[in-house]
């Protein structure tokens, strides 16, 4: 008879040693430098090497081959990529190496930071597969998740505090932010909007399932229930809050619309896939609307001066974020095969300035769309090799959300993450901050590993895990 895997110390201590290297990748500025970059790469790859002989299991247990759908196309860009390092990428060598004479001509612009890219994608790759081999088991995939959850709540208690206390300085030195804009510790409001609105969607999840997994048979609800149900909802309903509290905070519209419309995705969705079973009920569904309705009617009355400024701005930030559009999509097309490098939007960005956008473009780190940066960057090929890894991690977290109906309102939660990083990245670049691409990636990989059986727990009574 198969013997029962409970989690082990071990098995604790890798979720929380993951989650504590993803916050701490957020703490460092979101590891938004090269040097960071390098550091949490290396350290993302230590801890693969680490966990994948003992803890992760992948040799035995892991079906490693569910992942072949979308090892395929991410092997295709980095094949790409790799290719634009040498005088055989697609579309030729760069024009610009004409004038640098002895230089060997290549396919970017920027050979350095194409290969740091090239890095940080391998990074994504570590990320993606640790979360994966973790997810595989049930218990492990709930560790991990209270531990996110966990780590995400403090986060946001920081984030929240240092935002009233400190609004202009971040660890003593001048934000980079408007001081009225919560930004944690990140240079970007609108990248801590991104965070603080996944783990919104997720602490969403994480009440809907504690408050199914203590309440009582019978009625749906009784207002008894509330004294019994108490101490087990007060972790979600704290994390919820903050997240929710730090994502208005932050004034960012794409922000807050984009995990609007993934809100509403994902309750419905929950409500559909678990109408039978009341995997999802009235009660959660009124707690966190009343929530968002007070946290947003808090937000107008004691910031109306940000909040006329932030829609008074609105139409001028449009216009704004149409011209960078507009000519970095110019510079797209011109370079349509294989665009101009990886990391090489700096580069491009400068050599695309007139004296009619230098304001807009002069001070721009990125392209404030994820897909017209890819696009510039990568090629129209390269491009869409990115965007099928993307629809093929997207499939394989639809198969586990058929198959694993237990574990089902995780997926499609995992799932309303991936739909508001898409839907915030084509008007802004959280994805091109370092420690939000990890994150990402190994709560993806975390969301596919269920689709993957690593034993069958039998001979023992399950275990009700509160909350997860």
């Amino acid at each position: 008879m198969p013997r029962r895997l409970f989690p082990t110390w071990r098995d604790r201590a890798a979720s929380y040693l993951v989650a504590l290297l993803v916050f701490a990748g957020h703490l460092a500025y979101g590891a938004n430098s090269d040097a960071l970059a390098l550091l949490f790469a290396a350290l993302w790859f230590a801890v693969l090497a680490a966990l994948a002989p003992s803890r992760l299991r992948f040799g035995a247990g892991v079906q490693l081959r569910r992942l072949v759908p979308v090892a395929i196309p991410f092997a295709a860009v980095l094949v790409l990529a790799g290719l634009q390092l040498t005088p055989w990428a697609l579309g030729g060598p760069q024009s610009v190496w004409r004038w640098a004479p002895g230089a060997t001509p290549v396919g970017t612009i920027t050979p350095y930071a194409t290969g740091l890219e090239i890095l940080k994608l391998l990074a994504l790759a570590a990320a993606f597969l640790v979360g994966f081999g973790l997810g595989a088991d049930d218990d492990r995939f709930r560790l991990t998740m209270r531990a996110i959850l966990t780590l995400g709540l403090v986060f946001a208690a920081w984030a929240f505090i240092d935002h009233a206390a400190n609004p202009a300085t971040l660890f003593g030195n001048p934000r980079q932010t408007s001081p009225g804009r919560l930004s944690a510790a990140f240079g970007s409001s609108n990248t801590a909007a991104t965070l603080f609105g996944a783990l919104t969607l997720l602490n969403v999840v994480d009440l809907a399932r504690s408050y199914q997994g203590r309440r009582p048979e019978g009625p749906p609800f009784h207002i008894s229930q509330i004294q019994r149900l108490g101490p087990y909802l007060a972790r979600p309903l704290v994390a919820l809050t903050l997240s929710l509290t730090c994502l208005v905070l932050t004034f960012s519209r794409g922000g807050i619309a984009a995990t609007a419309a993934s809100m509403l995705v994902l309750v419905g969705a929950m409500a559909v896939s678990g109408a039978r079973r009341r995997s999802i009920s009235v009660p959660v569904i009124g707690v966190a609307a009343a929530l968002i309705v007070g946290l947003a009617g808090y937000a107008m009355l004691s910031h109306a001066d940000m909040l006329q400024q932030r829609l008074v701005s609105a139409h001028e930030d449009s216009l704004s974020r149409g011209e960078i559009f507009a000519a970095h999509w110019a510079a797209a097309l011109k370079a349509p095969v294989g665009g101009y490098g990886l990391g090489s939007f700096g580069r491009v960005n400068g050599l695309i300035m007139n004296s009619s956008d230098v304001a807009t473009l002069d001070t721009l780190g990125a392209a404030h769309n994820v897909y017209i940066q890819w696009i510039e960057q990568a090629g129209f090929p390269g491009a869409a090799a990115m965007f099928a890894t993307v629809a093929a991690i997207g499939v394989t977290l639809g198969v586990a959300a058929v198959r694993r109906a237990r574990m089902r309102s995780w997926v499609l939660g995992i799932m309303a993450v991936l739909l508001l990083f898409l839907l915030h990245g084509a008007s802004d670049f959280a994805l091109e901050v370092p420690s939000m691409a990890l994150w990402l990636s190994l709560t993806l990989g975390l969301g596919c590993g269920l689709i993957a059986v690593t034993a069958v727990k039998v001979a023992a009574p399950p275990i009700r895990a509160v909350g997860c």
